[in-house]
């Protein structure tokens, strides 16, 4: 069992990594995949992440999640870095989110698919379902994708997190 903090201390260690391959000159880079051209999901997969990456971090007064490509950061994460048991079980762990959320969570209009997603959400993060491991892990690629590109470590000023509650000590 793993606590938010321990998450939390994670992310930063990873986005402190980023900016350090960054700063390095011929540093490996990724490539962020462009629209229409996604090298690991596949079309409904790219619609799954796009919608949820968005309600997680949505256009507030500073960029969203799909204003700096989170998807293709992953896309491109995920077909050049991952090996094939990890893009595997990205994929299963795709199709489970799916089916939490419904295959209709897509095309729901926004205060539905929000209201959904809280609800996931707060299942994920109750302390007691370990069966919400594929949703935890997306949320916490989406989240490190958005602080590793340069927009979200500088133009990026207060994340709320949204949907969902803060809670500092919370066994996940």
């Amino acid at each position: 069992m793993h606590t938010r903090r321990d998450i939390l201390q994670g992310m930063i260690v990873s986005i402190g990594g980023a900016s350090l391959l960054s700063a390095c000159s011929g540093a490996v880079q990724i490539v962020p995949s462009s629209a229409g051209v996604m090298r690991f999901f596949s079309d409904e997969e790219l619609q799954l992440v796009s919608r949820v990456s968005d309600l997680i971090i949505p256009r507030t007064d500073t960029p969203g999640a799909l204003d700096v490509n989170v998807p293709g950061f992953l896309d491109g994460l995920m077909a050049e870095w991952a090996n094939a048991d990890t893009q595997r079980n990205q994929h299963r762990n795709l199709r489970d989110l799916s089916m939490k959320l419904g295959r209709d969570f897509v095309e729901l209009d926004e205060t539905t698919a929000e209201s959904r997603l809280a609800s996931l959400d707060a299942r994920a993060f109750d302390g007691r379902n370990s069966q919400y491991s594929a949703y935890r892990s997306w949320k916490g690629l989406i989240t490190q994708a958005y602080f590793a590109s340069e927009e979200g470590r500088l133009q990026e000023q207060e994340w709320v997190a949204v949907p969902g509650r803060w809670d500092s000590s919370v066994e996940i």
